[in-house]
């Protein structure tokens, strides 16, 4: 099966920021987020994988598509949600689908306004009215009506209210539902991605400092509970943290053994709770 997405050794430096040894490939199916404190990459490789920034080095391929050679083939494939708006805010919606969809060799204006309709879009209001969940909702079906096989969005919860996330994280579960298509995409809101994840990339100073599925992730770490005393004698390299509450002492360890999970109570930690600990134990910035 042709991978949707598929980047070898992408490079690419901004300022202090240099992406490198960008690696990563998405079958038809998956959900893959992307992690990390603001300022970390993110962004920019969304950026330049989408050739919006031109790369520095490596390749990137869409759904068998190099995007050095076919990026209008490959452009053609992808579906877009990005915190930069980049649609004309003096037209309406409608004129903006119709412009925009003329680029797409698969646009359907009718499919379009139906998606407006099921988001609670007014065709007629100008997207320059629109607010930040319905500049969002306005994207997702604007993707959905030009048979995008990628979908890649870059924050698309940030600034949404709860109700509208929630809604969001189903929609994206259902457009992977069939196996066709795949989502890759940025956020900080861990939450969302610990229930609907399949692969997560952590990216730290321009580098993956893990890109794994969420089960190996699991597996891989652990945070290990109990006393002071009981976590302070915890000793070995897949100790990566160690911090004391009032409650009670919590250390992330990678890959421990029953020699370290013996006496103590082992789980697998949240996104969240993961990120805090590499920060704690100066694995990551």
């Amino acid at each position: 099966m042709t991978p949707l997405l598929k980047i070898d050794n992408l490079e690419k430096r901004i300022g202090t920021l240099h992406l490198e040894n960008i690696s990563l490939t998405l079958e038809p199916g998956y959900i893959f987020g992307l992690i990390g404190r603001n300022g970390a990459g993110k962004t920019t490789l969304i950026r330049t994988l989408m050739n919006l920034y031109q790369k520095d080095g490596g390749s990137v391929t869409v759904d068998g598509c190099p995007m050095d050679t076919m990026e209008r083939e490959a452009k053609d494939r992808i579906g877009f949600v990005l915190d930069d708006f980049l649609f004309e805010e003096k037209l309406s919606i409608a004129s903006n689908g119709k412009l925009f969809g003329s680029t797409y060799s698969h646009y359907d204006h009718g499919l379009f306004l139906k998606f407006c309709e099921r988001f609670e879009l007014d065709p007629k209001q100008k997207t320059g009215r629109l607010s930040k969940g319905q500049k969002t909702r306005f994207q997702l079906a604007f993707a959905l009506s030009h048979q995008a096989k990628l979908f890649i969005m870059d924050e698309p919860a940030s600034g949404l209210d709860p109700l509208f996330r929630k809604d969001l994280t189903g929609c994206m579960q259902e457009l992977v539902e069939d196996g066709t298509r795949s989502i890759l995409f940025s956020t900080h809101l861990t939450a969302d991605l610990d229930q609907i994840g399949d692969y997560i990339a952590l990216i730290d100073e321009g580098h993956f400092y893990f890109c794994s599925d969420m089960e190996s992730l699991r597996e891989r770490y652990r945070l290990l509970e109990g006393s002071r005393e009981a976590v302070e004698a915890l000793q070995g390299p897949q100790i990566l943290a160690v911090v004391h509450e009032d409650y009670g002492s919590t250390a992330l360890a990678e890959y421990p053994g029953p020699e370290l999970t013996g006496r103590l109570a082992s789980r697998a930690p949240t996104l969240n709770e993961l990120l805090y600990y590499l920060q704690k134990g100066g694995c990551i910035r």
